[in-house]
């Protein structure tokens, strides 16, 4: 499984929703982060409008190392049409980027969702103050820790079909 993670700039939300879900899907398959592709599942993210090359920014990198996690490598990637034709799963933090995605021609074979659920956006940080920065990371990780499970069982067993995202009582 391939999974794609899409914000605006690809050095806020989206390079953090990369290393919590390569760090909670490691530990949840029971192999290390770098062991993490063995097991069919890669994790990559982009940016609708990434500045290519720039550095995750200093909060991210700061909160990322609060939960045990290195952005300090992260650099900034431009989404292109064969990053999203190659995922299985693309993950965006708001309409803007599933708009974005949509748009592309052909359209992708993956499927499309908001990180933290339907309807529901995680807005940009970048110009907000550092209490708003760590209150976007919380809703990273809630959604992150809400996806784990399904990714998991899709890991393990043949699946046809789509994701199917647990509701708000835990069931599918």
């Amino acid at each position: 499984m391939r999974i794609l993670v899409l914000c605006a700039g690809n050095i806020g939300r989206s390079p953090l929703a990369e290393a919590m879900l390569k760090h909670s899907l490691a530990t949840a398959l029971g192999v290390g982060e770098g062991e993490l592709a063995d097991t069919g599942v890669t994790v990559s993210s982009a940016g609708t409008a990434a500045p290519e090359g720039h550095a995750a920014s200093g909060r991210g990198i700061a909160f990322a190392a609060e939960c045990g996690l290195d952005l300090g490598g992260h650099k900034a990637t431009q989404m292109t049409p064969e990053a999203v034709a190659a995922a299985d799963l693309i993950f965006c933090m708001d309409r803007q980027q599933l708009a974005a995605v949509a748009a592309l021609d052909p359209p992708p074979s993956g499927e499309a969702r908001l990180l933290a659920g339907e309807g529901i956006e995680i807005p940009d940080p970048h110009h907000h103050d550092d209490k708003f920065f760590r209150d976007v990371a919380a809703r990273i990780e809630r959604a992150v820790a809400e996806w784990v499970p399904e990714l998991v069982d899709r890991t393990r067993a043949p699946h046809t079909g789509t994701i199917r995202r647990p509701n708000e009582s835990g069931t599918l």
